[in-house]
């Protein structure tokens, strides 16, 4: 469950700071935008373009990351990491070598969350709210 979450924490990390470093942006030879990431922990660059967001850390992790209309793709260098399939309703299949995960959303935005180790967690908006 932590790899799933790190991976969407990554995925909306990035995509929120492709706006906010654009003056980071150093020019490279390859298409596409390239951004350096600097936090406390790590320095990486990512690659937007066309074909994907390409992610290499300076320890040398790479990850490729593709989004289209049916969700995302994650895959390192040892193969696939976690796939996320989304459909209109809000629902989302979550498969990671870990195991597998659903959330299904019903129209108040009210969550069900069943983890790999089929355990639910069920999340009431109401109740976020105070």
């Amino acid at each position: 469950m932590k790899i799933k979450l790190l991976i969407t924490g990554l995925i909306l990390f990035f995509l929120s700071c492709a706006e906010q470093q654009k003056e980071a942006e150093t020019p490279k030879e390859t298409e596409g935008m390239h951004i350096s990431v600097h936090d406390d922990s790590t320095d990486a660059d990512v690659n937007i373009s066309s074909k994907g967001i390409h992610v290499k850390t300076e320890n040398g992790e790479e990850a490729d990351v593709s989004i289209t209309k049916d969700g995302i793709n994650v895959k390192g260098k040892d193969g696939e990491e976690a796939n996320v399939k989304m459909d209109a309703n809000g629902s989302m299949d979550i498969k990671t070598k870990e195991g597998n995960t659903s959330v299904k959303m019903d129209k108040s935005g009210n969550m069900t969350i069943k983890g790999p180790d089929g355990q639910e967690i069920n999340v009431n908006v109401k109740d976020a709210n105070k």
